[in-house]
């Protein structure tokens, strides 16, 4: 054998399957320390490099700011696009963009989607003593609903039915997270909330399993099969854009936990990406800690996560118009 074949680089298939052998990669995480994105992001980080040649390390990188947008904007415009930076992306980076938010530096169709972990249905929860005790009682007992601000997606979801549907719900903005909406119930300060499943069964397991938490409705077009007894929003109208608009302001929900990367990922690493997540949900370790830290695992292929993003900017004009107005912008 000659010199200058010894000499020779691997195949560029080779060389791309060993991208990542001695690389220490970045897992950014768009809220602070705590929280299922954390918790999440973390796991991943710890059981990806285990499917990955060459075992790269994963730090994770906590980046709060601008409702998730810090993070994303990161990604986007300063990171490198090399396949080195992961996130859990913020759920609304697509609704944010189609709503024009004014801190969105990005395009959410160029990220690359490696695959999610978990949805993220948003459920409405009543205190065990509220007015409220059912998905009926929405409609004959008026009621007080914590939130965050009026001007955001999870308002908008509960704005929509008032006005579109004729429930009774007033909201009481000013509470940071769901922790503080369920403290609020507890106080007797408010009715309710709106929050993410797994949130609660994280935040809040005890009062799940003791019923203290009354989960009356589910946002989302079709019931979670974890939720079979609780009706979905869209089961109360039969208004073909009311439920588009519906479908619009729940995507956030599809995409919940998912792992993507910077947009300008060679198409071949992000295979390597892809089949990497792939593997590590198979991994019973992975699993078992998953099961350990309250993590539902209800997990979709990149590919399909690319379809939800672009069915996400399929909404209609008029939908979006609504939505923007109930949120007073």
């Amino acid at each position: 054998m000659s010199l200058l074949v010894l000499l020779s680089p691997l195949p560029a298939a080779a060389q791309e399957a060993d991208f990542y052998r001695g690389k220490t990669m970045t897992m950014i995480v768009p809220i602070g320390p705590g929280g299922a994105y954390d918790t999440y992001g973390r796991l991943v980080a710890k059981y990806l490099p285990k499917h990955l040649a060459g075992e790269p390390l994963i730090v994770p990188r906590n980046m709060p700011g601008a409702g998730g947008a810090l993070a994303t904007n990161y990604m986007a415009n300063v990171a490198p696009h090399d396949g080195t930076v992961l996130a859990i992306i913020t759920s609304s980076f697509a609704s944010d963009q189609i709503l024009h938010k004014a801190e969105i530096k990005y395009d959410a169709r160029a990220f690359g989607a490696i695959g999610r972990l978990a949805d993220t249905r948003t459920v409405l929860f009543f205190w065990h003593d509220a007015p409220v005790q059912k998905a009926a009682d929405l409609w004959t007992h008026p009621s007080t609903i914590a939130c965050s601000t009026l001007n955001e997606l999870p308002a908008a979801r509960l704005l929509l039915m008032n006005s579109y549907l004729g429930t009774k719900m007033k909201l009481i903005p000013g509470y940071p997270s769901a922790r503080d909406f369920v403290l609020s119930n507890e106080r007797h300060e408010t009715d309710g909330g709106a929050a993410t499943y797994v949130g609660l069964l994280q935040l809040f397991p005890s009062y799940i399993q003791e019923k203290k938490l009354n989960i009356v409705l589910q946002f989302g077009t079709a019931r979670d099969p974890a939720m079979p007894e609780v009706p979905a929003v869209t089961e109360f109208t039969e208004d073909t854009e009311l439920k588009q608009i519906f479908a619009f302001i729940t995507s956030n929900d599809e995409i919940g936990r998912s792992l993507f990367t910077t947009p300008g990922v060679p198409p071949a690493r992000l295979a390597l990406l892809r089949r990497a997540f792939d593997d590590m949900l198979g991994d019973p370790a992975f699993r078992a800690d998953a099961d350990r830290l309250s993590l539902p695992l209800t997990p979709k292929s990149g590919a399909e996560m690319e379809a939800i993003v672009r069915e996400t900017f399929a909404v209609p004009e008029s939908a979006v118009a609504k939505v923007t107005e109930l949120m007073g912008r």
